[in-house]
């Protein structure tokens, strides 16, 4: 159990802190591998060659497509400008998918080198992808999103990775991760409009049943409970995203 703040370490990577861009990356694409020099590396919106629902075996060949041009990190980004995509692929049991709506966890905060994936410190807006990623709500840049497997959800594919369409980051905060012990950045995602209907798994296995129309399956009605200090924030970020979306002609979730 921590007992103060100073006991607590940040870090800005997944990868042990060292350097700000993804080092895998790098030694891959010095090896020769990668994406071809005449495909965009930094490219906001649908990524050409690779329409919604295309699916890779692994990582490596979702970074060869160039769509997520990040091998490790969740968020593919740069300061200043924003972010490209974002993989959702249940590396942490904070985020939670409903289909047109993401709860997101930023990256870093967690020691890979000993394969526990648990996180060991606070994650921090000094990640170049949780800075983008932020940066994106106020420049409503289309951030392309990537499903993967191992994701607890409704939504992701049986296998591989697979390309789900564009979304728009509408809120960013810090709050503290499920245990309470460490910080996590936090973002909520809301599907582009106008896109195919989103694919969800049904009971026949590695076959897709879309959904009815173009909007997924809302999360359930929490339980009665007495409101806390963040459900207030989530109502108000809530009410603040219908009132946009009436003033826009859009359909409001309920």
């Amino acid at each position: 159990m921590l007992k103060n703040k100073s006991q607590v370490k940040t870090s800005n990577s997944d990868w042990d802190g060292k350097m700000e861009e993804d080092s895998s990356s790098k030694r891959y694409l010095r090896k020769g591998r990668g994406v071809s020099p005449d495909r965009p590396m930094h490219h906001f919106g649908e990524y050409p060659g690779a329409p919604f629902g295309t699916t890779w075996k692994n990582r490596i060949e979702c970074f060869n497509a160039g769509v997520h041009r990040q091998l490790e990190p969740g968020i593919h980004g740069i300061k200043g400008k924003g972010a490209f995509s974002i993989v959702v692929s249940g590396q942490y049991k904070d985020d939670k998918d409903y289909g047109d709506t993401i709860l997101y966890t930023g990256s870093g905060g967690r020691k890979l080198s000993d394969g526990t994936r648990e996180q060991t410190c606070d994650q921090t807006w000094d990640d170049p992808g949780n800075e983008a990623l932020r940066q994106s709500v106020q420049r409503r840049n289309l951030v392309r999103v990537i499903r993967g497997y191992e994701l607890d959800s409704e939504f992701a594919p049986w296998e591989g990775f697979r390309y789900d369409g564009l979304y728009i980051c509408k809120a960013a905060w810090k709050e503290k991760n499920r245990d309470g012990h460490y910080d996590i950045c936090r973002y909520i995602m809301k599907r582009a409009p106008g896109q195919p209907p989103l694919r969800r798994r049904s009971t026949a296995i590695g076959r897709y049943k879309p959904l009815p129309g173009s909007e997924a399956v809302q999360p359930p009605a929490p339980a009665p409970a007495p409101v806390t200090g963040r459900q207030r924030i989530m109502q108000q970020i809530k009410a603040s995203m219908d009132y946009e979306a009436s003033s826009l002609g859009l359909p409001v979730n309920r």
